[in-house]
């Protein structure tokens, strides 16, 4: 009986209009707990069973940097930047990913680059991008905590001088001699120089923390 309350309750909440879902109205607070809960522990059970491999090499954080800067420092703040146009109309708003780097393990973090998060605006890149590009991403977030704003502007330029472009740890094409592009743990892929920016996103991409005010809809 209860439980046809509770279902007769919500359905008319959803067929009522009542709930306000503008970006400029906050969640309810039930909405916000359920969200933040159902994702967290979503990802936490997802990620679980991922095996992680080394992270960490000059070449493989280069490479995370660069896609990085080209795939979710539009939502994403980077070391130094102000929060774009978009990220700041965004809610819940995109996550200063310092808090992921500290509170999610690797493989979470991996998984939620790859996957994304239903109905949050994080895209699933690991539709568009091969693994050896998410896991540079996840080591370059990985030290993300401990980065000032000139060591990201000086690992882009280092990479940017080497030769690492967006993409470089993918599967796409070839490298503009004609060969396979290696990728950032030294492995022959192609890549596509000429990727497209992605657009900004409403989440991540990343994983977020229940840390800040306006919690964002992913883990």
């Amino acid at each position: 009986m209860s439980l046809l309350i509770v279902g007769g309750a919500a359905a008319g909440v959803i067929y009522s209009g009542v709930y306000n879902v503008a970006a400029t109205s906050d969640h309810w607070p039930i909405t916000r707990w359920a969200l933040q809960k159902t994702v967290h522990r979503s990802v936490e059970r997802q990620a679980s069973g991922i095996d992680v491999p080394p992270l960490g090499s000059e070449k493989q954080l280069l490479a995370g940097a660069v896609n990085f800067d080209a795939m979710c420092s539009s939502c994403h703040t980077p070391p130094g930047a102000q929060p774009s146009a978009a990220a700041q109309g965004m809610y819940p708003e995109p996550p200063e990913l310092t808090h992921a780097a500290r509170e999610k393990s690797p493989g979470e973090i991996f998984w939620v680059i790859k996957h994304g998060i239903k109905a949050s605006g994080m895209p699933a890149w690991g539709a568009s991008h091969s693994d050896d590009d998410l896991w540079a991403m996840t080591a370059f977030i990985a030290q993300l905590p401990d980065m000032t704003p000139a060591d990201y502007r000086q690992m882009l330029q280092t990479a940017q001088a080497s030769g690492i472009g967006h993409g470089a740890g993918g599967h796409h094409g070839e490298s503009g001699d004609g060969h396979p592009a290696e990728d950032a743990n030294g492995q022959d892929h192609g890549h596509n120089d000429g990727d497209e920016q992605a657009p900004g996103h409403r989440d991540g991409s990343a994983p977020h923390s229940d840390s800040g005010s306006r919690p964002h809809a992913h883990g």
